[in-house]
């Protein structure tokens, strides 16, 4: 696993940005935490005495402070608490809003207004400001009100009915997916937003939905839907090309994925798997003919399969130019050298405990390098002192705060 690039040789395109985050869970705090890995400057609010719920949950081995969940999207933040029910704590919010230039919230739609520090009054604090409010349906529409979590969206989106065999759905993808893609677009209309702002001075709202994001995300199927009418069904391990040439199969020990759609490909899974003999059987001898018997076909492909061990057969089919893989567990996925090469995993240092957390990384290399914080997590209101310092506040103020229990 690879340790953080130190601050001198990594890129900061983001530096001298100022977040505002209002975010909690996943959607929101991914979000500001890509934009954190390119060098803004995030500023994260949380509840007194509490935090983001994403807080909570299995701890860290070593750090019982952090969950394994909260420290996965909040390194090289800073964190402050603020009750925002109260005046003060709105009032104290409206004037970071004033040096920020961004603002990010998952609240659900209507409720930044309500509290006071919606896109109407942070564009009274400061008139070029980029506002970006991540909700689960969107900021207008009948649904908007509606408060969301992945798997929810996930029902909503149709994908639950589309994962699984027919006999099994519906089924919700393992890892709130949906959370994330709403986080990497939210984090993409950030950096649109910023520059539409300096192109023309103005402030900029963004308003990122998740259900808006997993019907982007299924486009091909969506687009077959509207455009081709074709219904889409839930078909199990067969690939979404239907070939029964590709999908999930059994070897020697194990599962293998593969996608032979083209003939090409289809010509070359044959030579590799000693069955050429197959294309010449009358059954097979086109991709109709495959398709009407593809049952037969893909069992003939199987008992071939098991001949050998899905790792022999993932080497010698990528040599072959066809796509397959080991069907691996994510233990084994994370052992493998290429991610490490990739750098996808990267180790910061705890100082309080001495201990190193793994977090991931930006998720592309930039400069043939891969961006990952330079700081760990922050616990729960670290830099609260120091943030109201940075409004001109005196200790005697910060204290008073603090036995208010705004702060």
């Amino acid at each position: 696993m690879a340790s953080t690039p130190t601050a001198t040789d990594r890129p900061r395109p983001l530096e001298g940005i100022r977040i505002l985050d209002l975010t909690t869970v996943l959607a929101g705090p991914y979000c500001t935490y890509q934009l954190a890995l390119l060098g803004a400057e995030v500023t994260k609010l949380e509840r007194p005495g509490q935090g983001d719920w994403a807080r909570s949950g299995a701890p860290v081995t070593g750090i019982p402070e952090f969950s394994a969940q909260f420290v996965a999207q909040n390194a090289a933040k800073k964190s402050m608490t603020l009750d925002l029910q109260t005046d003060e704590g709105r009032s104290i919010a409206l004037r970071l809003i004033a040096q920020a230039d961004v603002v990010v919230e998952n609240f659900s739609a209507g409720v930044a207004d309500r509290l006071g520090i919606g896109y109407a009054a942070a564009r009274e604090q400061r008139a070029d400001i980029v506002y970006c409010a991540i909700s689960g349906y969107g900021q207008d529409g009948p649904m908007s009100r509606r408060p969301a979590y992945d798997h929810v969206v996930q029902a909503a989106s149709g994908i639950t009915l589309l994962t699984g065999t027919p006999e099994t759905v519906p089924n919700r993808i393992g890892p709130p997916l949906f959370d994330y893609l709403a986080g990497i677009y939210g984090g993409f209309a950030v950096l649109a937003a910023l520059r539409e702002r300096d192109r023309t001075g103005q402030a900029q709202m963004v308003d990122v939905a998740m259900l808006d994001a997993a019907i982007v995300a299924m486009a091909s199927t969506v687009s077959a839907l509207t455009n081709s009418g074709i219904e889409p069904k839930a078909n199990g391990n067969t690939a979404a090309s239907g070939s029964p040439a590709s999908g999930i199969f059994e070897t020697r020990d194990g599962l293998l994925s593969l996608t032979a759609n083209q003939e090409a490909q289809l010509v070359r899974l044959c030579r590799v798997l000693e069955v050429d003999a197959l294309l010449q059987d009358a059954r097979f001898a086109n991709h109709a003919l495959r398709l009407a018997n593809a049952s037969e076909f893909r069992a003939l492909l199987t008992a071939a399969m098991r001949k050998r061990s899905s790792s022999e057969w993932e080497e010698l089919l990528s040599a072959s130019h066809v796509p397959a893989t080991k069907v691996r567990t994510l233990g084994e996925v994370l052992a493998e050298p290429h991610i490490a090469q990739r750098e996808v995993r990267q180790q910061v240092l705890d100082p309080v405990t001495g201990c190193t957390i793994a977090v991931p990384s930006i998720g592309f290399k930039w400069n043939q390098r891969s961006i990952g914080p330079d700081t760990a997590p922050p616990r729960l209101g670290q830099h609260t002192a120091e943030v109201l310092a940075g409004l001109g506040m005196n200790e005697a103020q910060i204290q008073a705060l603090r036995d208010a229990r705004v702060v």
